[in-house]
């Protein structure tokens, strides 16, 4: 039985997404419930990972000399997750997706100006990445942007667990490991997880 968000979930996030420093008292006056109850789903969500983090969304536009582009290419014998093992470390790449068709991994880059990004596109995409035939498009205007995702009430959560990689029915197990969050379909797969990261090379 997967797990779902109902009216009231949906609408807190709606809020969220609208305004991140929205206070609580003023969700609870807007959704109609009280306000622990804003609270103790607000904390529910944040345990789930549905609500990742607060920000602060920067209008890009906004500053001058900044360049942004979209990197499509082709992962050079499928190491898709050691990609994205090294993605995580580079600043220029603000997001990475796989996604269908020939080039199954496209970056969205912020760099300098356009040399910045031919030098990214040699340097980083080719020999660090492992990335080939790769294109890249330049952002000229922002007509449209939006952040987050469109939340809608019975919307199923859905995760996959960690260590097998398996999708999990249900609530899944959680635990706080070196400082990140990671989701297990059962005690075992945790375990197994656990022991894995204290032996690497017994994996």
């Amino acid at each position: 039985m997967s797990l779902q968000l109902d009216n009231i979930d949906a609408r807190i996030l709606e809020l969220l997404q609208r305004d991140g420093r929205m206070m609580y008292k003023d969700i609870a006056r807007e959704v109609g419930i009280s306000l622990p109850t804003v609270r103790d789903r607000i904390n529910k969500l944040m345990e789930l990972g549905v609500i990742r983090k607060f920000t602060a969304i920067v209008d890009s536009e906004k500053l001058w000399g900044r360049t942004r582009a979209f990197v499509l290419a082709q992962p050079v014998g499928g190491n898709v997750d050691g990609i994205l093992e090294k993605v995580k470390d580079i600043n220029e790449v603000r997001a990475a997706y796989l996604v269908a068709g020939e080039k199954q991994m496209l970056l969205e880059v912020e760099v300098d100006d356009l040399h910045q990004l031919g030098e990214f596109v040699a340097k980083y995409a080719h020999v660090e990445l492992g990335l080939s035939n790769a294109s890249s498009f330049v952002i000229t205007k922002i007509l449209k942007e939006e952040y987050g995702a469109a939340v809608k009430p019975n919307a199923s959560l859905q995760f996959k667990c960690d260590f097998c990689d398996c999708l999990i029915y249900g609530k899944p197990i959680i635990e706080y490991i070196d400082g990140g969050r990671y989701y297990f379909s059962g005690k075992d797969c945790a375990q197994a997880f656990k022991e894995r990261r204290l032996h690497p090379t017994r994996a």
